[in-house]
This record gives C-alpha cells, structure tokens and sequence, in this order.
C-alpha cells in the first residue's frame, strides 16, 4: 500500500511532462507546417534550378565570416521545393499552361522585366504561365501605388522615405560606441514588420558589430526582430515599456523603422485579422471597417469607437480610421513643440517607409535603411541561397504561426505583387465610406506618404 502511495506522485509527475512535451511539439509543428505549406503551394508555380545561379542586384560586401539566421529560409526547404517541380518542369508546356520562361519576343516579359530580375536572383528559371500572367506590369504597379505627380516621364518613381534628415543626429549620438547600433523595425498590425525584419538579416549588418564580435555576422548583424518598446506599441511607450527588460541596449541605440501603409488597405486588412483591436461590426465582412455607427450613416457625428491593447496598455480611439491617425502621428509630429511650424520635427531619430515599397523596391529601401544607420550592405557570407554580393530578396512570407492568421491570408512576395499592384484599395469601399475616410484620415500624413 505504501509503495503504491509512493508510486503515484511519480506517475503523476511523469504523465504531466509527457503532456507538456506533446503540447509544445505541436505548436511547434503547427508553425513549421505553415511555413512549408507557403513553400509548397510557392513550388507548383516556379521551377527552381538549384544548379543555375543568376545576378541581379550586385551590392559590396565587406563583411568577414558571417554565419546564418535560424529564423531564414532553410536550404533543405529549398531543396525540397526543387525536387518537388522537377518533373512537372521537364514536361511539354506552352502559353495555355504549365511552365515558361518569360521573354520579349513572345511579349510574357514586357513589362515585368523588373520582377523577373528580382526573381532570377533566388534561381527561378520557370514560372506557371497562368500565375506569371496575373501578375501586373511595372506601369500598372506604379500607378497603383504612386500618385502621378511621383511619376517622372521616363515612367519611374522611388520609394517614400520619411525622416532621413535624423540619420546623421541617430549616428552621432552613437558615435562613442558605434557597435552598440540596432535598427529595429515598428509598425501598426498588418504592416509587414516580419518581412522587413526578415530582409535586414539578411541584407544589411553592423560592421563594428560585426568586427567585435570577431567576424560573427550571426550575432553581429545589428538587426533587431522589433523596437525594444514593441513594434506595435505606439511610441509613446518608448522609454517607458520594455518587452525584454533584459536588453543589453538603450532605446538612444535603436533606429526604429516605422512601417506605414495605405489606410485604405490597412483598414480592410485589420477586419480580416484584427490583432487586439476590438470594435462594433469588426466581424461583419461586409460593412467593416464601419468609421461612424452604422446606425446613422455619413452624417452622423458617432464614430465607432477602437480599443487596442498592447504589452504596454490599452487605447482609444474614435475609429478605425482615427487609430492609423493616432499611431502614426505619435511618430511623425512633436506634440512638445512651441510653434507650429516645429510640430513634424522629430522627437528622435526615425525612418518612416511605406508598406509599399518594401514589396517593390526591397533593394532600394533596404540600402537607404542600412547607409542611415551606419551599416554596410551585403548578405552574410554563410547564405547560400543566393549568389556571393548578390541582394538577398526574401520571396516566402515572414509570418508563422497561428497568432498571424490563416496561412492562405498570409502573402509571399510574389503574391504581394498581385494582390497590391492590380488595383486602388479605395475600389473596395462604397463612395460612402470613401468620403467618411476622407474627413478622417489626417491629411499632412497623407499627402507625404502619396496617399489619396
């Protein structure tokens, strides 16, 4: 009877550890599968020649004995992905269906000749005819995410960069101690964080770092996953909330890089999967986002109120519409100036860039990030799934697992041309709503992102 007493605790204790092992197994196989079924549904449209390697953007690299991120596309997925096409890219296609190799002269390159050196550089050599012909032209791109005065007459535009006047205050501040620098992205939910932080890793290092940490580009690339406040979190929480108390950095060592996106699209992306907003009619598809009560329609003075909470609190705001007013102006104006003509000087060294043109100028914007904040240009010597000094352009999406939504609602970099160059996220909402969006959304932020 005694040792049966004795027996139970430890056969309690045992069964309880069993299950705890089981638990975290399957989160983390959840995560993992999502990422490989992004791969696999990716590998039905491309054809991955895993013997070719292709140039395109040629960048300098001075960085010595890097070594890989864990959280990268792994080589053995790649691998994976080009065994899988092989065959079904050795059959006989044509324009109807199955692979081609998009060229001038039957007229599948024109027009996309931008896109498709972005994706020679991660050895694409085929695509699915009837995918590769959804995707838009580069003029229809630029139209869509760029006002026409942004438009040069040789038909080329550059991406929105906000703050870079606070570059050189951000590297003197660090002067003493430049190996202390991070650059570390923010923004609002559904703003492609994950995939900038991805693209940093990859791409831009800290040399000081770097050359401290005796050649460990792993450790020393200076890129951090979110600003220390949380990437989320409105900037007033900086310096008064820490995610990770244990930081070895101040807030005064960090380059926040705010994501900024259209408010017409980010609005329709935050009813798909709000994050921890809250509001009336969030749920119902139709109507969301739902600025002013539904109730009382464009003439009514109620707005439907948003709550959102962060690691650092709760907020408040009067809409949807009102929310992107308010976390983005906590970044752009200082409420502590005394003259009006002060009021968008920074509080602090920022970069503010459009969602936009990370998905179509990721080179351009990753260099002008890296030269702001002291940092040198060029992947990691240990990435083999590019060529040496070629621009490291990140084509899975950089979200997993179940906190980031469906993995169908979840866009790789081709899927963003599509999805965000085919057309004006204002097409998605009523006249109506259109001008109850009008007489919300600030209009200083608006005019210089190109937004209208």
């Amino acid at each position: 009877m005694k040792r049966r007493n004795r027996l139970i605790p430890f056969l309690a204790f045992f069964l309880i550890k069993a299950l705890c092992s089981l638990v975290m197994l399957n989160f983390y196989m959840g995560s993992q599968i999502s990422i490989v079924k992004l791969e696999d549904s990716l590998s039905l449209m491309l054809h991955r020649d895993n013997h070719k390697v292709n140039g395109g953007n040629r960048v300098a690299s001075n960085i010595a004995n890097g070594s890989s991120n864990a959280q990268t596309e792994s080589n053995s997925t790649i691998q994976k992905i080009t065994n899988s096409t092989l065959d079904q890219s050795n059959s006989k296609h044509d324009h109807e269906g199955g692979m081609i190799t998009p060229n001038l002269s039957d007229g599948t390159l024109q027009g996309k000749e931008r896109l498709w050196d972005i994706l020679q550089t991660r050895n694409v050599t085929q695509v699915d005819a009837e995918y590769w012909a959804s995707i838009p032209t580069w003029n229809t791109i630029l139209h869509n995410i760029h006002r026409k005065s942004d438009i040069d007459g040789d038909n080329n535009a550059s991406p929105i960069i906000y703050g870079l006047e606070t570059c050189e205050a951000f590297q003197n501040a660090t002067s003493s101690n430049p190996s202390q620098r991070r650059i570390a992205p923010a923004g609002i939910f559904n703003t492609g964080t994950n995939y900038l932080s991805v693209l940093l890793e990859y791409n831009c290092q800290n040399p000081h770092r770097v050359e401290k940490l005796h050649g460990n580009a792993k450790r020393g690339h200076g890129n951090e996953w979110e600003v220390p406040w949380g990437k989320h979190s409105p900037a007033s929480s900086r310096g008064k909330y820490t995610k990770n108390p244990k930081s070895t950095y101040t807030v005064d060592e960090v380059l926040p890089i705010v994501l900024i996106r259209n408010p017409y699209g980010w609005m329709k992306s935050m009813c798909r999967n709000p994050y921890t907003a809250k509001w009336k009619g969030g749920n119902d598809k139709k109507t969301c986002p739902q600025l002013k009560t539904k109730e009382r329609g464009a003439n009514s003075e109620e707005y439907n109120p948003v709550d959102v909470k962060y690691g650092s609190g709760t907020t408040h705001h009067k809409s949807l519409g009102h929310l992107w007013n308010d976390w983005y102006g906590e970044y752009i104006y200082n409420e502590n100036a005394a003259k009006n003509n002060e009021k968008t000087d920074a509080q602090f060294p920022r970069l503010v860039i459009r969602f936009e043109d990370i998905i179509y100028y990721p080179y351009e914007v990753t260099k002008q990030i890296c030269t702001c904040a002291g940092g040198v240009l060029g992947h990691r010597q240990d990435d083999k799934d590019v060529a040496d000094d070629t621009f490291h352009y990140v084509v899975r999406s950089a979200k997993a697992g179940v906190g980031h939504g469906p993995a169908s609602q979840r866009n790789g970099l081709i899927d963003s041309w599509t999805k965000y160059g085919n057309g004006d996220p204002k097409d998605a909402y009523s006249e109506e709503e259109v001008q109850i969006a009008k007489g919300v959304l600030d209009s200083f932020i608006m005019d210089t992102f190109g937004y209208s």
